[in-house]
């Protein structure tokens, strides 16, 4: 369990929330097993909260939209398809932050999540000649070098640890090991959004 520590930034409750998350789902794992994917429900829904408090405690001003899809077009304009990332994150209805959340990062997972940041970056395109941040936030990763920098070459993308443990073990699940986050990588991620979104 993590325990909060003296940071410029307050993670109390952050923390708390992550902590209380961690137990309800390990309980759930000893009462019921992982009956209808309860456990991985819990997780899933995790890392996305956990981020959206970050970003909220950074500039309480910002808008955080999920299932914010956004309907891009063809390179011909002829056809369209929806597509969205995990967090949109909006600054006076300016779109200047996409966040795709994870309980652990694999390359089929981190493939998709690039897959979207490039269709979306393409869309943002037609309004304004500025590169729109993307960002990984996740538990833990279970992905090799090579692979991870290829896919950061074909997109850029920045990407934040967050747990004590950053590589994953299948054996050992966060709701059996309750490994703690980790706070520095917490004000890491804090300080990125800042440098986007500032205090305005």
């Amino acid at each position: 369990m993590t325990n909060p520590t003296m940071t410029k930034y307050d993670f109390t409750d952050v923390i708390s929330y992550y902590n209380e998350q961690l137990a309800k789902a390990s309980e759930v794992y000893i009462s019921e097993g992982n009956q209808g994917g309860k456990v991985r429900g819990i997780n899933g829904k995790l890392y996305e909260t956990i981020a959206m408090m970050i970003c909220m405690l950074v500039n309480n001003n910002l808008v955080i939209k999920h299932n914010d899809y956004i309907n891009i077009a063809s390179r011909s304009g002829l056809y369209f398809i929806k597509k969205q990332v995990d967090l949109h994150v909006y600054l006076r209805d300016e779109l200047v932050l996409i966040i795709e959340c994870k309980t652990y990062l694999d390359n089929s997972m981190l493939d998709r999540a690039i897959s979207n940041f490039k269709l979306i970056r393409r869309h943002r395109k037609l309004t304004t000649d500025k590169v729109l941040p993307a960002v990984v936030f996740t538990g833990q990763k279970c992905i090799n070098d090579d692979t991870f920098m290829w896919q950061k070459e074909e997109e850029p993308f920045d990407q934040f640890v967050v747990n004590s443990t950053p590589n994953r073990n299948s054996k050992l699940p966060l709701h059996e090991t309750l490994d703690p986050l980790n706070v520095n990588m917490l004000t890491q991620f804090a300080d990125y959004v800042y440098n986007i979104v500032g205090n305005s």
